[in-house]
């Protein structure tokens, strides 16, 4: 596992992202497709817009927009070196959040002032484990 900084310029949808990682000596990878690892968050792409998956997937994605905006600072792990199935990484986020968001959600992972925003996903019960 490796860990980056990174910033975040695109919020795709709840567990997908386009991201600029930082990986040291000046060199970046600049918009890369990540997705998280570990989550799975309703889809909204692809399905009816009046289902409910649909609109999981909207409240979803909201919610993560709500606290991203482009050039939002982050830290990266990377799971694996090589790309999942869909041709992109997986990944673990870590963001700065308002700390009410972390009320009773002990079991959030940080580093430093960044908390694991697939975590954060889950206990919020906007996104599910998932495994590939």
């Amino acid at each position: 596992m490796y860990q980056y900084q990174a910033e975040i310029q695109r919020v795709v949808d709840g567990d997908t992202y386009d991201i600029d990682i930082d990986l040291g000596l000046s060199v970046w990878v600049r918009n890369e497709r990540v997705r998280l690892y570990g989550i799975d968050t309703p889809e909204v792409y692809g399905v009816k817009k009046d289902s409910d998956e649909y609109l999981l997937g909207v409240a979803a994605s909201d919610f993560v927009k709500s606290l991203i905006r482009k050039g939002t600072l982050a830290v990266v792990e990377t799971i694996k070196d090589s790309k999942g199935k869909y041709g992109r990484y997986l990944v673990v986020i870590y963001i700065r959040v308002p700390e009410e968001l972390l009320a009773g959600h002990e079991s959030i992972r940080a580093i430093g002032d960044f908390y694991c925003l697939n975590d954060l996903l889950v206990a919020k019960g906007l996104a599910e484990p998932y495994f590939l």
